[in-house]
Order: structure tokens, then C-alpha cells, then sequence
């Protein structure tokens, strides 16, 4: 094998990823909150999960440091992202037991999948635009970082479900289950979309200046 081809080849492993943690979300649609089987499913899919995002991670370092770059990488490594975050967020929308104990607000209220959805369809507007003009239109700095709050938002919430810590005997981690620390990275991952959103709109309008349109 191509080793040129190996991080497009664990793109397509976290896809798999993507829906094996789907099939065990679908459980928490199912089950209340203290049934053993609504905790095995967030259990599981926060290991499923973990393993995805760390593969992103891994693919990402490996096309950066021995140039195993392609164009079908471009295109598939953001979209299977989106898929893995934007379809585990659909998931906390449509639970109803996927909730921190005293939190002062929903996990993932609908608007706020409506506003990620928003973002990433603008996003991929913008640089299919740019790029058809013969441009780079690569990722910034603040939509991996917001990509890094999310990923961390839905381990700390299916963790917590799943009963993660106690099950590691690390039980000091509960401080994670703390309302208003869940609420605040809520609003962290919120602001970092809107935030990367306007960025991107600002960078494409800079580059498309004076371009035929």
C-alpha cells in the first residue's frame, strides 16, 4: 500500500466511526436516562467518538508533516467532519436524557443545530466559490478550534451519561458534570461558529475583490 494514501484511508475509518457511534445514539432516543441500556449506548459512543476525533487529529498531522496531501483529502476529510459533529449534535437535540442534572438550559437546543448547519453550509458556499476561481480556500485556525470545542462538548456530555469517570474510578472528573461549566462551553461553541463563519465570509470577500463573479 501507497502510504500517501493513509490518511484518506483513516478519513474513511472515522466515517465508520461516525455511524457506529450513530447506531448506539439511537439508543438514547429510545431509553430513559437510568436504564442500562440508554448508559451502555452513551458509554460506547463515547468511546466511538473519542476514537473519531482523535483519528482527525491523526489523519490532519500526517498529511501536514509528510506531504500525503490529495484532492480527494481536501474534500472528504471536512465532510466527513461535519457528518461526525453535525450528526452527533442531532442526536443531543432529539434525546431527551442526554441532559446534565441541574443544568440551566437545554444541551443542544434546536436553534443552535440550525446555527451549525447554517454555518457549515455557508462555509462550504464560500469555498467552493473561491476555489472555482482558482483559489485556496483552506481551514483557519478558529474553525479548528471550534471543531475542538465541539468535539470536547459531546465527550464531556456522553461521558457524563455514560457514566465514563466512575467507571474509570475517576471520580474527581465529575467537576465536568458541573452546570454551569456545561453551559459555558455551550456558549463557547456557539460563539466560535458565529465567530468562524463571519471570519470566513470576510476572508472569501477579500479574495473574491475584483473577481468576475
Amino acid at each position: 500500500m501507497d502510504l500517501k494514501h493513509l490518511p484518506n484511508l483513516i478519513t474513511l475509518a472515522r466515517l465508520v466511526l461516525a455511524v457506529v457511534t450513530f447506531w448506539w445514539l439511537e439508543d438514547t432516543l429510545r431509553h430513559p436516562p437510568d436504564d442500562p441500556h440508554f448508559i451502555r449506548a452513551c458509554f460506547w459512543s463515547f468511546w466511538f467518538y473519542l476514537v473519531a476525533g482523535f483519528s482527525d487529529f491523526l489523519d490532519g498531522y500526517l498529511a501536514r508533516r509528510y506531504g500525503w496531501t490529495s484532492a480527494l483529502g481536501r474534500i472528504a476529510d471536512p465532510v466527513v467532519d461535519k457528518v461526525m459533529t453535525l450528526g452527533a449534535m442531532v442526536y443531543l437535540a432529539a434525546s431527551q436524557g442526554l441532559e446534565i442534572e441541574g443544568d440551566v438550559g437545554r444541551v443542544m437546543p434546536a436553534w443552535a443545530v440550525v446555527l451549525l448547519l447554517a454555518r457549515e453550509f455557508l462555509v462550504t458556499a464560500l469555498r467552493g466559490l473561491v476555489e472555482s476561481r482558482g483559489m485556496a480556500f483552506p481551514a483557519e485556525r478558529i474553525g479548528k478550534n471550534k471543531m475542538i470545542a465541539q468535539t470536547a462538548y459531546l465527550l464531556i456530555l456522553l461521558g457524563a451519561a455514560g457514566q465514563i469517570p466512575e467507571r474509570l474510578g475517576l471520580g474527581f472528573l465529575g467537576y465536568l458534570r458541573n452546570p454551569w461549566l456545561v453551559e459555558s462551553l455551550f456558549w463557547v461553541v456557539v460563539g466560535l461558529t458565529l465567530w468562524s463563519g463571519v471570519d470566513y465570509a470576510f476572508r472569501a470577500r477579500r479574495m473574491l475583490r475584483g473577481v468576475a463573479l
